[in-house]
């Protein structure tokens, strides 16, 4: 399609124009889900895997390299609304998002390997360096994040398609677990050089990034391009009108305390593994277990909102992944066999807290808020920021256990034993924790009001 650039100037309600009012072809549903790849695996391996980068082939002290992962998402708090707003300007024949995830396309497989390509640098020095290259990296994936966040919410108009184009994005989001969660160390562990191994690690997973978002760039081509009206409000105004949005101000706590609960359990994986199971080759099996659920579950996820709706089935789904959470708390008790179990209903949880969000997200998108305005980029940018800061939190809550609880960082090649102290802080920062801060997400969920009967649909 090409733009719709002849109706009247944009009005209060700011309404797109050139917006999808048919089913879009699937092949459109799948290229946009594919853009998940490059998010989730820029989101997972640095989850995974930066932390203990730092702390164990850096020399980084646990509170520093907390505050080397934490420091670029706050930057991206900060920067990430102007995106969406810049986005929703653009005037372009591709449409206003296109062009700029091309541009993040361009520039974070680039980050994303230097970011891991292991400096002849040590302690704080090599924490500088890392924390410069993932700010830049953090920067690069907002600019292909923020429009392809809010592209759900502009180009159909139809509240169940919204999740169809959802349940593409979480299988590809499994698929970028499966490559960041499961393939990163393998590759990683492949090479008896630590350097070499993160550096390998960083091209490969480079490699997939562009992929990735390339294909999304190119396969959205056919979706409709909405055009919108002409606004000059700056940043604290346009604020002010997205949390002036009953639903999302609601929606975006609940979600934030889900990402704070998937970051920490993921940046807990590796030391479990390592530390509490004994072998640090189990960080892919569990996450095998993890993943494969994740996008199995998918389209249960998406009936199970035609049926109750999207509210209650993600307060299943967090259900789910605290259940899972408790179960990795007994590691100790029950061994591999529990641990394998729990990782399942982590995964089938995590499939839930993926989709329905992100539907419920394009539903705010799509539906103007008290002030009659639509503000797609603003409330985009302000969800893949706070994402991203809760991510970080998640990462930081780990790295605050490791601290607390006695954790001794050590360099390549150095193996350190870890007091009891320091066992039991990471398992119950990597379970119990994220476990009770994913329940915690139903308080805010239980005000979310925004159903079918309130934005439309046509299909069930």
């Amino acid at each position: 399609m090409c733009d719709d650039r002849s109706g009247p100037a944009g009005g209060p309600g700011d309404e797109p124009r050139g917006g999808g009012s048919g089913a879009l072809p699937r092949s459109v549903h799948a290229w946009y889900g594919s853009g998940a790849v490059a998010t989730s695996v820029f989101n997972t391996v640095p989850g995974l895997l930066l932390l203990i980068y730092l702390t164990d082939s850096l020399s980084v002290s646990p509170a520093l390299a907390g505050i080397v992962v934490f420091l670029p998402k706050l930057v991206d708090l900060l920067v990430s609304p102007y995106i969406g707003i810049w986005s929703d300007r653009t005037r372009s024949s591709w449409g206003p998002r296109r062009p700029w995830m091309l541009a993040g396309a361009l520039t974070l497989p680039v980050l994303f390997a230097a970011v891991f390509a292991g400096p002849p640098l040590q302690g704080d020095a090599a924490a500088g360096y890392v924390a410069l290259l993932f700010v830049a990296a953090a920067l690069a994936a907002s600019m292909f994040q923020v429009p392809h966040t809010a592209m759900p919410g502009e180009i159909t108009d139809d509240y169940h398609e919204r999740s169809t184009f959802n349940t593409w994005r979480t299988a590809f989001v499994g698929l970028a677990l499966l490559l960041g969660g499961a393939a990163a160390p393998v590759i990683q562990s492949s090479f008896d050089d630590d350097a070499t191994g993160y550096r390998v690690m960083g091209l490969a997973m480079g490699a997939v990034l562009l992929a990735a978002m390339l294909g999304s760039v190119a396969g959205t081509r056919r979706a409709p391009r909405p055009v919108f009206g002409h606004r000059t409000e700056g940043l604290l105004p346009q604020l002010r009108a997205a949390f002036g949005h009953r639903h999302f101000r609601v929606l975006f706590p609940a979600h934030l305390l889900m990402a704070v609960a998937s970051g920490t359990m993921v940046a807990g994986v590796p030391y479990v593994t390592a530390n509490v199971m004994g072998e640090p080759a189990y960080t892919s099996i569990l996450m095998m277990c993890v993943l494969v659920p994740l996008m199995v579950t998918a389209p249960l996820w998406k009936r199970l909102s035609v049926r109750v709706d999207k509210r209650a089935a993600a307060g299943y789904a967090a259900g789910v992944f605290a259940l899972g959470g408790l179960g990795l708390l007994l590691i100790p008790v029950w061994g591999v066999p529990g641990a394998v179990l729990s990782s399942v209903l982590v995964g089938v949880g995590l499939s839930g807290t993926h989709l329905l969000p992100a539907s419920m997200l394009a539903d705010c998108l799509a539906t103007p808020s008290e002030s009659g305005q639509r503000q797609g980029g603003v409330l985009s940018g302000v969800w893949t920021s706070g994402e991203a800061m809760a991510q970080a939190v998640g990462t930081g809550l780990l790295s605050l256990s490791l601290a607390v609880s006695g954790y001794v960082e050590s360099g390549a090649g150095e193996t350190v034993r870890q007091s009891d102290e320091a066992l039991r802080g990471m398992l119950v920062g990597s379970t119990l924790v994220p476990a009770a801060i994913m329940l915690s997400c139903l308080v805010p969920l239980a005000f979310y009001r925004l159903t079918a009967a309130g934005v439309g649909t046509r299909r069930t």
